[in-house]
C-alpha cells in the first residue's frame, strides 16, 4: 500500500506510535493540536467525539482509511457512522467495543462465556460495595467502570474509604475484583470479526515501582513478545478467549472488526486469568508491537476492511527479536513545565514515542514537558537483556525536572 491518505482519531502516544510508523510512505492525518506530530503528521482541530465532522473532513480530504485510537471516538460509533456513509474505517462499532471501554460489560461476558477471570463484584450502590469489601480477602483491586488503572487495596479500612468516595458521583460503578499474583501481559489479535490472528503480545510491567511494588498504572514498561507466554498459553488464549468473544458477537449479528486484545495474568501455576479487553494497542506497548510486526500493517487492517482478510492471510510475520520499552514520567510539583534535554542525543535506532497531551515543542524547537507521562523509549535487539540495555544507555542522554521510571525492566532476565 503507497501513498494513501490515512486520519487516526486520537491524541495518545499509541497514536503517535502508529503515525510514526506509517508517515514515511503515506499522508497522514491525526485529531490533535500539539506541535509534537510536526513532520509526521497534519493536525486536525476536531474533537475525537464529534464524528460526523470527521465524516466531513474524510469525505472533503479524500481519506483513504480512518484509524480510531482513541475509546471516546469508537463510544460515539464513529464507526458505524463512518461504514453508512462507505468510508473505510478500521474499527469495532459501538456496539460491540463496549466489552472494552465499559469494564463492567467486560467482567459481565467473561463470567457469561465462562472465560477464567478472577472473581469479583459490581456495584452501583455504596452500602453494597461497601458490605462486599467487608468480607473481601486482602490484596484486592478496586476500579471504576470507565478507569485503565486500578488501586491495590491491603486493608478493608482503606478500601471502604476509596468505595465511598467514587459514589460521590451518582452514576458511578464500582468493580471489586481479587487481586492474582503471576506475570502481567497483554495478547493481540487481528480480525473482520470471522477470523482472527495475533497480532503480537507483550509483558506489561504495571506497577509503578521495582520489584512490581506500588499501585497499579497503565503500563511503566513491556517486553515483547513476552518471555514467559509460551505457545500453550497463545493456543489457550485463542481457543478460550478470543474466539468465544468473536463467535458470540458473530451470532449476535455484530461482527468486531478491528483490534481485539485483552489483558490478563500468567499465574505462577502457569494458569491464565482474562482480567479485560482492549479495543487497540496500548501506550506502553504500542511502539513494541507496531515495529515488530513484519509487515505492512495498513495491508492487514483494509484487508479486514474490505473482507479480504481470510483468503489473504494465513499467519502474520514478526521481526527476529525483542523490543523493550520503557516510559518516562515527569513528578513535578513546583513548575508547570520543564525543558527536556538530551533527546537529540538518542540513538537513531531506539523509537521514541510522545505522549501529546504532556510535551510539546517551544519557540526554539526545544520539547518542553508537564506533569504526567512524558515520552516511551524503545529499543530492538536479539535478546530481552540486550534491548534493555540500548533503552537505559539512551536514558542516561535524557534529563527533566521530576523524571520518573522503572529501574528494573528486563533486568532480572
Amino acid at each position: 500500500m503507497k501513498n494513501k491518505k490515512i486520519l487516526i482519531v486520537g491524541n495518545n502516544a499509541t497514536s503517535y506510535a502508529l503515525a510514526l510508523k506509517i508517515s514515511e510512505n503515506n499522508e497522514i492525518y491525526v485529531t490533535s493540536n500539539s506541535n509534537v506530530f510536526d513532520g509526521i503528521a497534519k493536525n486536525v482541530d476536531i474533537r475525537e467525539t464529534n464524528p460526523k465532522e470527521l465524516l466531513e473532513f474524510a469525505l472533503e480530504n479524500g481519506i483513504d482509511i480512518t484509524i480510531p485510537v482513541a475509546e471516546k471516538a469508537l463510544n460515539s460509533d464513529i464507526t458505524s457512522i463512518f461504514n453508512a456513509n462507505n468510508q473505510q474505517i478500521f474499527g469495532p462499532a459501538k456496539s460491540v467495543a463496549e466489552i472494552a471501554i465499559d469494564k463492567s460489560n467486560a467482567k459481565k461476558l467473561l463470567y457469561k462465556l465462562r472465560i477464567p477471570t478472577p472473581k469479583f463484584g459490581i456495584f452501583d450502590k455504596e452500602n453494597s460495595a461497601i458490605d462486599y469489601i467487608k468480607k473481601q480477602k486482602t490484596p484486592f483491586v478496586l476500579k471504576t467502570n470507565e478507569s485503565n488503572s486500578a488501586t491495590i487495596l491491603t486493608s478493608q479500612d482503606s478500601g471502604i474509604k476509596i468505595a465511598s468516595s467514587c459514589f460521590i458521583d451518582k452514576n458511578a460503578k464500582l468493580i471489586i475484583e481479587d487481586y492474582v499474583y503471576g506475570t502481567p501481559f497483554s495478547f493481540y489479535t487481528i480480525t473482520d470479526g470471522y477470523k482472527a490472528l495475533p497480532f503480537g503480545n507483550s509483558l506489561i510491567y504495571k506497577h509503578s515501582l521495582e520489584g512490581n511494588g506500588g499501585q497499579l498504572t497503565t503500563g511503566m514498561g513491556a517486553c515483547t513478545p513476552n518471555y514467559k507466554l509460551s505457545f500453550e498459553n497463545e493456543y489457550f488464549i485463542m481457543d478460550n478467549v478470543i474466539y468465544p468473544t468473536l463467535d458470540y458477537f458473530e451470532i449476535g449479528g455484530n461482527p468486531y472488526v478491528g483490534i481485539l486484545g485483552v489483558n490478563g495474568i500468567i499465574t505462577d501455576n502457569n494458569e491464565i486469568k482474562i482480567l479485560g479487553y482492549q479495543p487497540f494497542l496500548q501506550d506502553c506497548d504500542a511502539a513494541n508491537i507496531i515495529n515488530t510486526i513484519d509487515e505492512d500493517i495498513l495491508d492487514l487492517f483494509e484487508a479486514c476492511i474490505i473482507g479480504s482478510f481470510s483468503d489473504e492471510f494465513d499467519n502474520i510475520n514478526y521481526k527476529d527479536c525483542t523490543a523493550v520499552s520503557l516510559t518516562l514520567h515527569s513528578k513535578m510539583t513546583d513548575k508547570k513545565t520543564d525543558i527536556i534535554s538530551g533527546i537529540d542525543e538518542i540513538s537513531e535506532n531506539t523509537i521514541k514515542t510522545f505522549f501529546p497531551n504532556n510535551i510539546n515543542k517551544n519557540k526554539y524547537f526545544e520539547y518542553e514537558t508537564a506533569a504526567g507521562a512524558v515520552m516511551t523509549l524503545t529499543a530492538l535487539s536479539s535478546t530481552p537483556s540486550g534491548a534493555s540495555k540500548k533503552v537505559y544507555d539512551d536514558l542516561k542522554e535524557i534529563s527533566f525536572c521530576g523524571i520518573k521510571y522503572r529501574k528494573d525492566i528486563c533486568k532480572s532476565i
